[in-house]
């Protein structure tokens, strides 16, 4: 079984769907499985606003880069974008600051830990979903999840080889790392504290009992692993649960639960996406009207209970009562955001390198991460 992946259409798309100046144009990273859900979404705000908006599926990097090209041409289609929340940094200079006034009421009902990610150099960024990850597990052959680290190097013990990590050398990675750092104690941004120095060691002793194919692995290929049966456990985003319901795999064999229990509780990274005005929108007052409808209540509770979107607004909670998200929301109150500092790529890659040097070539947990705080420091401007 091969799962699809959010491209769906091509950058030179975006301009032939934007010929007609009347016709707002939206770029995100929606799955096929989201899109009629939220084109529907849009019908609401077009019957109410007389606009017309198109919606192009993206990847974040392909967004990424057509926002930059838009951005230094001075010119462009796209009115909205969504970027994830970890490129908002490197594309201050692509976006326009937002006036406070045109998105009331619906900015002050954003969660305050959602809006920390939008005052940078001024209101340019607003919550559209939040996400996080939580446990993913073959519920028909484990029964119940591990609740403790102790309880997972059991069932690593008892499943060999089917314990999966997203391994490959990318983000994912320091997703899938950092919230054993902080259920130890650490502080994420310091690469041989106590708490990081605790995880490393018990993921050394996990090592041996991860899939042969960890090394590669990213969010699509370990989830197509636990549908064949390969994985029996591995860390991710919401959007595959709804994937695995699509395959008739969820929740009844394979469930969501909270991530393992760490010496210092539970921890889980922060993600999601953003939406932001370019620069070079051509269309600026209405695409500030359509980013206020799509933060605003009956946008995001329709997000959240045909999506399973989390939401920044305080008004709507977390679909708790669905069976399939059951542990993204018990894992609510132990979201992180990742170390919000400048330099923070040369960190998560640091944190990758010690990741991959320690579990996959047996390297020493201590030496490996106190190497890692020294390249660190040595290479700070």
């Amino acid at each position: 079984m091969r799962w699809k992946t959010p491209v769906i259409l091509g950058l030179g798309m975006l301009c032939a769907c934007s010929g007609r100046r009347e016709a707002l144009t939206i770029a995100l990273a929606l799955l096929p499985s989201e899109l009629a859900v939220y084109r529907s979404v849009l019908a609401d705000f077009e019957r109410e606003s007389g606009l017309k908006v198109i919606a192009v599926p993206q990847q974040y990097a392909e967004i990424r880069r057509a926002l930059a090209a838009e951005a230094f041409a001075g010119r462009g289609t796209l009115d909205l974008v969504e970027l994830d929340v970890y490129s908002l940094a490197v594309s201050v200079d692509d976006v326009a600051v937002l006036d406070p006034d045109a998105l009331s009421p619906e900015l002050d009902a954003q969660t305050p830990e959602a809006l920390r990610a939008d005052r940078i150099h001024g209101l340019r960024f607003l919550p559209h979903r939040l996400t996080w990850q939580a446990l993913i597990y073959n519920h028909a052959v484990l029964g119940k999840p591990p609740e403790t680290w102790a309880e997972l190097l059991t069932v690593a013990r008892a499943y060999p080889g089917r314990i999966g990590v997203k391994g490959a050398l990318y983000e994912g990675l320091t997703c899938d790392l950092l919230p054993f750092v902080w259920a130890a104690g650490g502080s994420g941004d310091v690469l041989d504290d106590a708490g990081a120095l605790a995880a490393f060691r018990f993921l050394a002793e996990l090592a041996p009992y991860l899939h042969p194919q960890s090394e590669i692995f990213k969010e699509s290929t370990v989830a197509e692993a636990m549908a064949r049966g390969e994985v029996v456990l591995h860390l991710n985003w919401p959007f595959v649960m709804t994937l695995y319901q699509t395959q008739g795999l969820a929740p009844g064999v394979i469930r969501s639960a909270p991530l393992p229990r760490g010496p210092e509780g539970r921890a889980t990274v922060l993600g999601g996406g953003y939406l932001a005005l370019p620069r070079s929108a051509p269309h600026r007052a209405d695409a500030t009207r359509l980013a206020r409808y799509l933060i605003g209540r009956h946008a995001q509770e329709r997000l959240s209970r045909e999506l399973g979107w989390f939401s920044a607004h305080r008004d709507v909670p977390v679909n708790a009562d669905r069976d399939l998200l059951a542990g993204f929301a018990a894992m609510r109150t132990h979201v992180h955001p990742r170390p919000e500092r400048g330099d923070y790529p040369r960190l998560s890659r640091l944190w990758q390198q010690a990741f991959r040097a320690v579990v996959f070539e047996h390297a020493d947990p201590a030496a490996t991460l106190h190497a890692a705080a020294r390249e660190f420091l040595a290479e700070k401007p």
